[in-house]
């Protein structure tokens, strides 16, 4: 896969965190933290799983391997959901520059720590996406249960014109 193709999917997937990110903050702070709603507790945990997964595996795929650390291991606050849509932007970004940084036998030289799970860059790229569209729209069910729909996310097809988020 080249820079240019993967960098649509990495577009789509910063405008779709911003968008469910948004209409978070729409929701009380009791439906947000409400806990088992689903199924890895309740929204908020949800959202800050989504950021610390983003930034997982774009450090994986730089050469850092994390281990078993969450992302607020690392010093960085992710306690309110304003710091969390901040992080949100800022992983977006880093990732944005990572994948436009990488050249085509970069993206398709097979990557990893274990010499057992080896996956081409691109595809571990692939998989911040997909794991991202798994959470959005697990997230989106709930956020319309309770009133605030974040309307049509499957807007892959437009990744080309979608804007690239920025703080608000």
């Amino acid at each position: 896969m080249d820079a240019d193709s993967l960098l649509a999917f990495v577009r789509y997937h910063a405008w779709a965190n911003d968008r469910i990110l948004t209409v978070a903050a729409q929701l009380t702070d009791e439906d947000l933290r409400k806990k088992d709603v689903l199924d890895l507790g309740s929204a908020f945990d949800v959202l800050r799983h989504l950021v610390d997964v983003d930034w997982s595996w774009r450090e994986y795929c730089a050469g850092n391997d994390v281990g078993d650390s969450y992302v607020w291991d690392q010093g960085y606050a992710l306690n309110d959901l304003n710091q969390i849509h901040a992080f949100s932007l800022e992983e977006d970004m880093r990732l944005r520059l990572f994948v436009g940084s990488l050249d085509e036998a970069a993206l398709n030289e097979p990557w990893g720590t274990d010499q057992k799970f080896k996956r081409p860059r691109w595809l571990v790229i692939s998989h911040i996406v997909s794991h991202g569209t798994q959470h959005r729209s697990e997230l989106a069910r709930y956020f319309t249960v309770c009133g605030h729909s974040p309307g049509d996310l499957d807007n892959l097809l437009d990744a080309f014109e979608l804007p690239w988020p920025s703080a608000p």
